[in-house]
């Protein structure tokens, strides 16, 4: 279920919903006025139709909020992932799938807003022949891995609980990065469909729409998405999050009882930190997650395998739900430094050092440079100089 979908429902509009601004009787019959008004001076694309305080909240929250959270999103994901390849925090596998994690969400957000950015501004990218299905297939694979590189993430987490001896074979960020390399091939090949069925269409309005002739094999597959992406996924990591909370209390109940408190070598300190930084990184994470991706989910699977039509009473609990669905791509990097300490202080350091390393640049490039005559003196008295060390002297033979 990608991003497009989710859009055209929350506007009480077909999937992919997407409306030229052009002429408010071109779109009566979906109850949906669109237009043009000038505020401050500025043309602007307006809506009218009758809804309650609530629907207007929402539309307003998205036509001001939606560009807000893009770019706070995007900035937060990119320093997540700078700070997850390029620290010491690389060394625990777990982190690579957030590196992952932070791309795909990042790129799930630049294809969610081509929709609103032609709905709510007029900026018809999203409708253009050619953008409509490649942006629309990028949306598919990035909702697609951002869950399936979780599942990855606490599958590793499993084996490290339960099968303690293995970890050190199966769980490596290169074998990481040979699961996300993996889980990508498949994203891309599985949802290449969408290109062929997706594509711009309306005589009045303009549509990022299936074709009318594949509709019904669109919602087939549908169905088959909503298992996908909106279910199993789910399933698995609460299921997984479950035994691994068994498991630990196990060993807390034992440790608390023996008093059990090995001690730890200095050569292993640090990559035992990253261990526990790790922790603190992944759970919190999945948490987010379940509150935010699960309502949504839960309610468009229900509709999409049982063929019915969203109520209004049931579409304002969508509407309010979908919201809280892309904040989950939004924030886990504030989500990242309020539980994990390792992680402010990774992002401290990296922050200085890469701000320290950009003040020297600049400092070099700002300085006066000197005369070419005067650096090849120089090169040729440096160059003389040595030389003159390396022979030997007369009074040494």
């Amino acid at each position: 279920m990608s991003g497009f979908d989710a859009f055209g429902e929350t506007t009480s509009l077909q999937m992919s919903a997407t409306a030229t601004i052009h002429e408010f009787n071109e779109t009566t019959e979906l109850g949906l006025g669109i237009g043009n008004v000038t505020v401050n001076g500025t043309r602007r694309p307006f809506f009218h139709r009758r809804m309650d305080s609530l629907q207007l909240g929402l539309l307003t929250y998205k036509y001001y909020g939606y560009p807000v959270l893009l770019a706070f999103g995007s900035i937060g994901n990119i320093l997540a992932y700078l700070v997850c390849t390029r620290t010491r925090l690389k060394k625990v596998s777990s982190v690579q799938y957030l590196a992952a994690v932070a791309v795909t969400d990042t790129g799930f957000l630049w294809t969610f807003f081509l929709t609103p950015l032609y709905l709510y501004y007029g900026v018809p990218i999203i409708v253009q022949v050619g953008v409509c299905q490649f942006m629309t297939f990028l949306n598919y694979v990035f909702t697609f891995l951002s869950i399936w590189y979780l599942v990855a993430m606490i599958v590793e987490k499993f084996i490290g609980i339960y099968w303690p001896l293995k970890k050190t074979t199966m769980c490596t960020p290169f074998r990481a990065k040979i699961v996300m390399v993996f889980m990508a091939i498949l994203a891309v090949t599985c949802y290449s469909y969408v290109v062929y069925f997706f594509g711009p269409t309306g005589k009045h309005i303009t549509w990022c729409h299936p074709w009318p002739e594949l509709t019904r094999h669109f919602e087939n597959l549908s169905k088959i998405d909503s298992v996908v992406v909106g279910i199993l996924p789910y399933a698995i990591i609460i299921l997984l999050t479950s035994l691994i909370l068994i498991r630990g209390c196990e060993y807390y109940r034992i440790s608390a009882a023996v008093e059990l408190w090995p001690r730890q070598d200095s050569s292993r300190s640090d990559s035992a930190q990253c261990a526990k930084s790790d922790t603190k990184l992944v759970f919190p994470v999945l948490m987010l997650t379940l509150i935010s991706n699960l309502p949504m989910n839960i309610i468009r699977s229900a509709m999409s395998l049982n063929g019915m039509q969203m109520r209004s009473s049931l579409n304002k609990w969508n509407n309010i739900f979908y919201e809280l669905y892309i904040l989950n791509f939004v924030i886990k990097f504030l989500v990242y430094l309020i539980f994990s300490g390792n992680f402010r202080c990774r992002t401290w350091n990296f922050l200085r050092t890469t701000g320290e390393k950009l003040r020297q640049r600049c400092e070099r490039e700002s300085s006066p440079s000197s005369d070419p005559q005067d650096i090849n003196m120089e090169a040729i008295t440096r160059e003389q100089n040595a030389r003159a060390c390396l022979m030997p002297r007369q009074s040494d033979i």
